[in-house]
């Protein structure tokens, strides 16, 4: 081991976002493995800021769209087709379509926090994948609404 690299452990040192190389020095900016962003360790646990925001507010913004699109079209005499979801709108209604699409997003987010501080990529990807996963009944919702009316 070099004089510049210790453990993970090393509190003055950094981390490798990517891979979880740890340095002694911050005065790099990228990791000699693998070109990662080195960054303070828990670095985001001290600032209290969330990992991936941006996608977290497209997240939110995109899974309230699908429980207000998907309230339409049960409303117009359509159907859930995911099942659990209609298992939870049969029994609940609206109150528990809102909590369980909630739960979800709170989950998602929560795993991405606790993966990103692991492994940056793989949080940041998931994160992006959950926007865009969740896109998909919206899009749906919205080319089936525009073609009913006309």
């Amino acid at each position: 081991m070099s004089d510049k690299h210790q453990t993970n452990t090393m509190p003055s040192g950094g981390i490798c976002n990517a891979c979880g190389f740890a340095t002694v020095s911050l005065a790099l900016a990228e990791c000699p493995q693998c070109g990662g962003v080195v960054r303070t360790q828990n670095a985001h646990a001290r600032s209290g800021q969330m990992r991936y925001q941006n996608a977290y507010l497209w997240f939110v913004f995109v899974s309230s769209l699908d429980i207000m699109l998907t309230w339409v079209i049960l409303q117009a005499g359509g159907v859930e087709v995911n099942p659990i979801a209609d298992a939870v709108i049969q029994t609940f209604g609206l109150r528990g379509m809102v909590a369980f699409k909630f739960a979800l997003v709170i989950f998602v987010i929560i795993m991405c926090e606790w993966l990103g501080r692991r492994n940056d990529r793989m949080g940041r990807k998931i994160a992006e994948w959950a926007v865009a996963i969740t896109s998909i009944p919206v899009v749906l919702s919205f080319v089936m609404l525009f073609a009913a009316a006309f």
